[in-house]
């Protein structure tokens, strides 16, 4: 079995994309930019709100920002 991946994420007009591999994220990249006109902005800091850490082998994901400024709205921060 083929342990090698392509995830594709889209939010409203912004869209990530994760691969295992650097040839399979220029296929995908690719394979979009054969139907739509896309601007590859590099590595993403921030989407939709939501904190992006990216080394080598791993991507943390944190809200945390985000969780903090609704239980301040809401009276529990």
């Amino acid at each position: 079995m083929d342990e090698n991946f392509v995830i594709i994420t889209v939010w409203v007009n912004d869209m990530l994309t994760f691969a295992t591999t650097v040839e399979l994220k220029n296929k995908a990249k690719a394979d979009v930019q054969s139907k739509w006109e896309i601007t590859d902005l590099g590595v993403p800091s921030k989407i939709v709100g939501i904190k992006l850490t990216i080394s080598p082998d791993s991507i943390f994901i944190s809200s945390s920002r985000y969780i903090d400024t609704i239980l301040l709205r809401e009276g529990l921060g």
